[in-house]
């Protein structure tokens, strides 16, 4: 796919640029990730956590959580130099105040003891696992009491037909296959029976963890431009830059979106004393 040039912004927006690199710098730098950083309250604390990057790809997660100075145990199925755990290694040499360990594993058995980690995270992971239930609950068994889960950019169905719909239409997977969607109570119904809370189920315009490549300032000129249109220029100048109007506006969004492969997140806390 690198090599046709009409897939050329795609491979970018992936961060699959052949230099690994400078895509992992990218999203370590990106609005993405500082959404993470704040919902993993990462700013607040200097302690080193050890962190489970889970279907870590090519490692531009890893990579991140590495930079901030953490541990971070990168684990993946793919063992390939261009988008597996290969890559990943490459970018493991290049931290200095934190670390990476890459590990060939599939979610539903993880190389770990029980409790091991701070904070599992899994960036478009859990629609690839092929044991939804099973691979949650080793998220949660390797996962500290009051430990943080999150799940990122998760493709969100209705039923069976917009499933199809879905995997007819996505790029990646006619090429290479792979891809997957669960109804929305599915995720959250396995998160649940995995003794996890969910704090936060992020609809689609609700974070740019999901609407990326939409920023956050492009949502902003769209409310602009609504609030614009109905009630002029003054008046929206005044509204549109208020937190809850536009908590308003991406919550109409957000509900209004339908479309088959819809993204959502799940924020969670493991809850028990095991």
């Amino acid at each position: 796919m690198r090599s046709q040039p009409e897939y050329s912004e795609l491979v970018k927006l992936c961060y699959l640029n052949k230099d690994n690199f400078a895509a992992a710098n990218n999203f370590a730098t990106s609005e993405e990730f500082t959404e993470v950083v704040q919902l993993l309250l990462l700013s607040r604390s200097d302690q080193k956590l050890k962190i489970l990057d889970l279907g870590c790809g090519n490692g531009i997660a890893s990579y991140a959580f590495a930079s901030l100075g953490h541990d971070v145990s990168a684990v993946d199925p793919d063992l390939s130099e261009d988008v597996g755990l290969e890559a990943t290694a490459r970018l493991a040499s290049t931290v200095s105040n934190g670390s990476i360990t890459t590990f060939h594993a599939f979610a539903e058995s993880l190389p770990f003891p029980d409790s091991t980690f701070d904070i599992v995270y899994a960036r478009q992971a859990l629609h690839h696992f092929s044991d939804l239930h099973k691979g949650l609950a080793e998220c949660s068994r390797v996962l500290k009491p009051q430990g943080f889960f999150l799940a990122t950019r998760e493709h969100v169905v209705n039923d069976e037909q917009q499933l199809q719909v879905f995997l007819e239409s996505h790029l990646l997977h006619k090429l290479h296959g792979g891809e997957n969607a669960y109804p929305l109570n599915d995720y959250i119904s396995a998160l649940k029976q995995s003794d996890f809370r969910v704090i936060k189920c992020m609809a689609p315009f609700d974070t740019v963890i999901n609407h990326f490549p939409t920023s956050n300032i492009q949502v902003k000129q769209w409310l602009f431009q609504v609030l614009e249109k109905k009630l002029g220029k003054t008046v929206a100048s005044v509204l549109a830059p208020f937190y809850p109007v536009e908590s308003l506006y991406r919550y109409r969004l957000s509900r209004s979106c339908n479309s088959p492969g819809r993204l959502y997140s799940f924020f969670c806390i493991k809850e028990g004393n095991r």
